[in-house]
């Protein structure tokens, strides 16, 4: 990478003491534990310097005089110690800056008695005089104060008006019994790090930046952050998307001279995820960065159109550190020389990605005018198994013509995907690829928005049978950022567009799983999220031992309807009620094969030995993780074995009800929620009642009242194991291989 070195700056400033006057309580009895008055002086502390290994910059330097470091209002919350258990020693009080002022400077505080210390914590800038957010109302306790936060969700839930100014801050002072103070000291910290993005793009860099966004940021503001040492209680993280588009976007300053500095200047939450020993220069720090640290992503493109994109880990140093501490500021000069080398952890070419050999993928669309161009490998796939069954003359050869087309999408409208050249270019109009041989056929997203599912089939030119085909998954998810490892007692992992979980009890406490992490949701759902309902959350389902998916058909909740390529109404799912043979569900994707009365597997025989999602032993070598060569999920990723939902047969479950949190049985969000956490019981895992289509006839049924998820552990010749949901069931047992059940798919 040609940038110049990354350089990570908190600015140093001046503390100032700024008097504070407040409310007089009861007369000043003169006793130990018994109520005084005394005189409280408020200093606010200025930024501290964050790093040792920064450069001179131009910025504004805070020094505790702006309006960042006003305080208008506060509480003190008076301990009757300073570990967790202490307890409140009187009833909080509210101070108006106003009120506090008028009184000279005086407050009513509880005195320790001799041999104890109390702790007075101070809360500025809540604007609430009912302590009411947060959950501060039920505070009885100082290790219940350190867990009530302010929730964010966008950049400007961390402060209180548009400017970034009257900033929360807090701090506490240490009171030993034994005497009577005349007057108290307390310094305040602002609860939040300043950050300050640098952006140069120097003349020739050949980069156009195009927008800017903070991922892995907390999404919870401790009130009380000066009582935290390292990491702060977290029940997750977002994206702050977009944080800063640029429009115009930032262009390569043509001029001799290199370009002025444009600032942004943000706001962050206490996140400090610790040291990465080893690293020794700042192109090597994003190599195994912590997986929850916070980043800066920068967007830009080349002249061509190819997409870049940059990650920059803020913290003490630009090598080592992944720590943000509140009172700092911290400040990125990053300038554009080029688009970056191979060497560079820091940036990543998303131009063209050719992809893994697999039955499905998972695309995440990027910005506008910046979608990776995506390759899938052909006959691989094809020929390895035409050549291992009755063949029929079906292998490509290097001179075999073939059409890749799409079979149908599930979003109208619009298109989801563009078939394009190796290089990117979209024909207008298009509608398939034409490809030769063992080449690969290329597509990419239409646009930043779309979200959906398409199945793509390849045939030979001339013909109306596929040869395979391939399911895209279009979504803002992206399990495969989740962490390399598990923390003990932790279950559920942030990664972009929602989490990853993992679980207790069965295999996840042996080697089988050990860290390994589920997706949060099922194959092909639009969210993991229930209050977005079954229809988003259902995902699509699989008959046992099939690679292609099934939307849900027609139904009184979900009304489903198919499209094309171009979002026309058109494509449907034909439903044969014959079984059929393994290489006619290859030719015929989309075709779901019902088995009639006599129920049963789809297939009329099985020469595969009954383990079509077993990993069969006819396509060699056999997978080292035990994936099939017929399983649906993404490279990366596959179905689950029988005993992964071992714990949530018994335990750690959401009993049914009538409300949202239960079962809500044929309501818009019905189906449970199984706690990854049974103690504090705020982690858990959605499985929608999605219910499943009828092998015997290919109907969905059972939708809004019961939910399958499938493994890929055979029972029998006729049935698959699985796991199932009811109003008042939830256990592992074993379903017809014809059914058309959801999945979710753990890692390899």
């Amino acid at each position: 990478m040609n940038t110049s070195r990354v350089y990570l700056l908190a600015l140093a400033t001046c503390a100032v003491a700024a008097c504070a006057e407040g409310p007089v309580g009861r007369p000043d009895t003169g006793g130990e534990g018994r109520e005084a008055r005394v005189t409280l002086s408020i200093n606010a502390v200025p930024e501290a310097p964050g790093t040792s290994d920064t450069r001179a910059v131009t910025d504004a330097v805070e020094e505790g005089t702006g309006p960042g470091y006003k305080v208008t209002d506060f509480w003190v919350l008076q301990f009757t110690g300073t570990t967790d258990d202490a307890m409140l020693a009187t009833a909080p009080r509210y101070y108006t800056m106003s009120e506090f002022e008028t009184n000279g400077s005086v407050i009513s505080v509880i005195l320790p008695p001799g041999g104890k210390t109390y702790r007075y914590v101070l809360l500025a800038n809540t604007h609430n005089a009912t302590l009411d957010d947060g959950g501060l109302r039920n505070v009885a306790t100082l290790g219940a104060l350190k867990n009530v936060s302010l929730p964010i969700q966008k950049v400007e839930d961390m402060y209180n008006d548009g400017n970034g100014d009257d900033l929360l801050m807090n701090g506490f002072i240490d009171v030993i019994g034994g005497s009577v103070p005349g007057s108290l000291a307390c310094d305040l910290y602002r609860n939040v790090a300043k950050f300050t993005l640098q952006l140069i793009n120097s003349p020739g860099s050949g980069v156009t930046i195009t927008s800017v966004q903070l991922c892995n940021v907390p999404d919870r503001l401790s009130y009380a952050d000066q009582l935290l040492t390292t990491v702060s209680p977290r029940a997750g993280f977002i994206n702050l998307l977009p944080v800063d588009t640029f429009d115009p976007p930032l262009e390569p300053n043509p001029s001799e001279q290199p370009t002025l500095a444009r600032l942004l200047h943000y706001y962050l939450p206490r996140n400090c995820q610790g040291i990465n020993p080893g690293v020794e220069q700042p192109h090597q720090k994003n190599l195994d960065a912590p997986t929850q640290a916070t980043y800066v992503q920068i967007m830009g493109q080349l002249a061509n159109g190819t997409p870049l994109r940059y990650r920059f880990y803020p913290g003490a140093n630009t090598t080592t550190d992944f720590n943000i501490e509140p009172n700092y500021h911290y400040l990125l000069p990053v300038a554009f020389n080029g688009a970056g080398g191979s060497g560079d952890s820091r940036v990543e070419n998303l131009g063209q990605v050719n992809l893994a050999d697999a039955n499905s993928y998972i695309i995440n669309p990027l910005p506008i005018g910046q979608q990776t161009t995506y390759g899938v490998p052909v006959a691989e796939r094809v020929n390895d198994f035409w050549n291992k069954t009755i063949g029929e003359g079906n292998a490509i050869s290097p001179a075999t013509q073939w059409v890749a087309e799409v079979i149908w999408q599930d979003r109208g409208g619009s298109r989801l995907i563009d078939f394009c050249s190796s290089t990117g270019t979209v024909t207008p109009g298009n509608t398939s690829f034409a490809g030769t041989g063992s080449g690969r056929f290329y597509f990419k997203p239409a646009g930043p928005g779309v979200k959906g599912n398409v199945l793509i089939g390849v045939r030979k030119s001339g013909e109306t049978t596929y040869l395979w085909s391939w399911h895209l998954w279009i979504t803002d998810y992206n399990p495969d950022e989740a962490p390399s490892s598990w923390q003990a007692d932790k279950f559920a992992y942030n990664v972009p567009g929602g989490n990853v979980h993992h679980y207790t009890g069965g295999w996840w406490a042996t080697s089988t799983y050990n860290n390994k992490f589920i997706m949060d949701r099922n194959l092909g759902a639009a969210s993991a999220d229930r209050a977005q309902g079954v229809a988003n959350t259902r995902g699509l389902y699989y008959q046992f031992g099939r690679k292609d998916p099934f939307p849900a058909t027609n139904s009184p909740y979900a009304p489903v309807t198919l499209y094309d390529i171009t979002g026309a109404t058109g494509p449907t799912i034909p439903i044969t009620v014959n079984k059929s043979s393994f290489e006619g569900a290859v030719k015929d994707p989309a075709r779901f094969y019902a088995t009639g009365s006599g129920g049963g597997d789809w297939l009329l025989t099985n020469p595969y030995h009954d383990a079509l999602w077993n990993n069969p032993s006819t396509w060699n070598p056999i997978s080292t993780t035990g994936k099939s060569f017929f399983d649906p999920c993404p490279p990366g990723w596959k179905l689950p074995v029988i005993g992964t939902w071992d714990e949530f047969t018994h335990n750690n479950v959401n009993n049914p009800g009538s409300g949202a949190s239960g079962y809500n049985e044929n309501g818009f969000n019905a189906g449970w929620e199984f706690y990854l956490d049974n103690v504090l019981k705020n982690a858990y895992a959605y499985q929608p009642a999605a219910g499943y289509r009828y092998a015997n006839s290919g109907s969905t049924n059972g939708e809004r009242l019961e939910g399958y998820l499938w493994t890929a552990t055979p029972d029998g010749s006729a049935h698959g194991r699985m796991f199932w949901t009811y109003y008042t069931t939830a256990k592992q047992d074993r379903t017809a291989r014809g059914n058309g059940s959801t999945a979710r798919c753990v890692q390899e």
